[in-house]
């Protein structure tokens, strides 16, 4: 057998696996582990390697000799190119398989957990697996003839993305039917402005993402434009383009980013026409979403999460519940109905300003909401003692800080949701070592055709003799 530490020519491989959460097919080749961009787990490929480290490489797929039972053709025209799903060749049960699979292994691998199966659901499809996303984020870049467009980014190697390169896109399966056309628009408007996209090497000109978000509730569509710059000083000329050939476009807004790196900094934005918001429901509650809301792209999926979390809290009845992380505090106001009063605390103003107003919007009265540091508020000698504590943190999970603070205040019930199972086994790892256990944990789907997947964790404090 060739040896594909020095063959540079084809092999012939099985896909075993799928590595996670970078979504490449896993084969062995003499004992060697190479990685496959594309590759289906059951697939049978041609494959060269193209990139060798000292214990796996990454292989570039040339063929499939033998199409997996789990393979099928992605509908999306963009799929080859576009760096979003990179899931959608492979059916939506394996896929499920595979997540589900993934959360255990984080579990055992990071957190040294031994979970018995009793306590896991079974993981929770999503309502929908197309035509799903209440936002996406796209990239202002310049096709191969010069022209400006707004795409995603393009997927170029085993190893990454080419994060120069913007593919041009008419249409997005897990997001809106409307996103051609407003991309139709938006790029029509640009060229006759002669705007030019922004170049994070040379430092010139001004267009840097187009986002759009969608309720799901109504099809009302918001679209935030963000440039280098203030300039030009208005554009709203844009909104009544938009609002003739789209009606469903509601709301136009401009994000001004002046700082350095790609990604999007909502600091400073300018209302430039329409509507400020728009709605979106989520377990029989309602919620205003402005630019900067951190909102589950989910909404029909998020839905039946949070009436998870008020399933399980229907039997009981917590005097003080305390939200961490609770951005625009949709488990905080689900969670209200089973409590006496509720405490969401966010280090982002903007997000308490949101869900104040989600509250008032709601009429719930006994939710209360807190920007600033965790520490200092449950420092403070006002601060009721909280038998319930619900986290949802960031991808990078809870830090050390927080850890101490949630054993400190030694809630009997903790709620963990987490986007990163990574950080929820760490996490748990170090809850457990302190005295919590876990009860249930039940993935949720939220994200289909992508590595992404939501957990729902219920942890209770350990009775321990003395």
């Amino acid at each position: 057998m060739m040896n594909p530490r020095s063959d540079m020519g084809h092999n012939i491989a099985t896909i075993t696996d799928i590595a996670m959460p970078g979504d490449a097919g896993v084969a062995k080749i003499d004992n060697f582990v190479v990685f496959i961009p594309g590759a289906v787990p059951g697939d049978r490929v041609a494959v060269r390697i193209i990139k060798r480290e000292k214990r796996f490489g990454y292989g570039e797929l040339i063929a499939i000799e033998e199409a997996s039972p789990h393979r099928v053709h992605p509908p999306c025209p963009h799929f080859d190119h576009c760096g979003g799903c990179t899931m959608q060749s492979i059916r939506y049960a394996k896929q499920l398989e595979i997540k589900a699979s993934y959360l255990r292994q984080c579990l055992k691998r990071i957190g040294g957990l031994s979970i018995p199966d009793s306590i896991f659901d079974p993981i929770t499809p999503s309502p929908h697996v197309f035509w799903y996303r209440s936002k996406i984020e796209l990239s202002f870049g310049n096709d191969r003839s010069g022209r400006v467009i707004a795409g995603m980014r393009e997927t170029t190697s085993p190893a990454g993305f080419n994060a120069s390169a913007v593919v041009p896109v008419s249409e997005c399966a897990i997001f809106s039917r409307a996103l051609g056309k407003i991309i139709e628009v938006v790029e029509d408007y640009v060229h006759s402005e002669g705007l030019f996209p922004y170049d994070e090497q040379k430092k010139n000109g001004i267009l840097r993402h187009l986002v759009l978000r969608e309720s799901k509730a109504s099809g009302k569509l918001m679209v935030i434009v963000e440039t280098k710059g203030a300039v030009p000083p208005s554009i709203s000329e844009l909104y009544y383009n938009l609002k003739r050939e789209v009606p469903e476009v509601t709301s136009l807004y401009r994000a001004v980013n002046n700082r350095a790196g790609s990604y999007i900094d909502y600091s400073q934005t300018r209302h430039e026409g329409g509507d400020l918001y728009i709605e979106e429901s989520l377990a029989g509650l309602t919620f205003r979403v402005y630019p900067a809301s951190f909102f589950q792209p989910n909404p029909a999926g998020a839905s039946l999460l949070y009436e998870k979390i008020n399933t399980i809290a229907s039997g009981e009845k917590y005097r003080n519940v305390l939200g961490l992380y609770c951005g625009m505090a949709p488990i905080e106001l689900t969670l209200s109905r089973n409590a006496q009063s509720v405490l969401g605390i966010d280090s982002a103003k903007d997000n308490i300003d949101n869900a104040r107003e989600n509250a008032m919007v709601n009429g719930i009265t006994n939710c209360t909401f807190t920007a600033g540091r965790v520490e200092d508020i449950v420092l403070d000698r006002g601060f009721k003692k909280p038998d319930l504590v619900v986290v949802d943190p960031p991808r990078s999970g809870i830090s050390p800080k927080g850890i101490d603070i949630i054993t400190k205040l030694k809630p009997a019930s903790l709620i963990y949701v987490s986007c990163n199972p990574s950080t929820l086994a760490r996490d748990l790892g170090r809850l457990v070592s302190r005295g919590y256990s876990p009860e249930r944990i039940a993935p949720f789907d939220l994200f289909p055709h992508t590595s992404h997947l939501e957990t729902l964790v219920i942890l209770k404090t350990v009775n321990r003799k003395s």
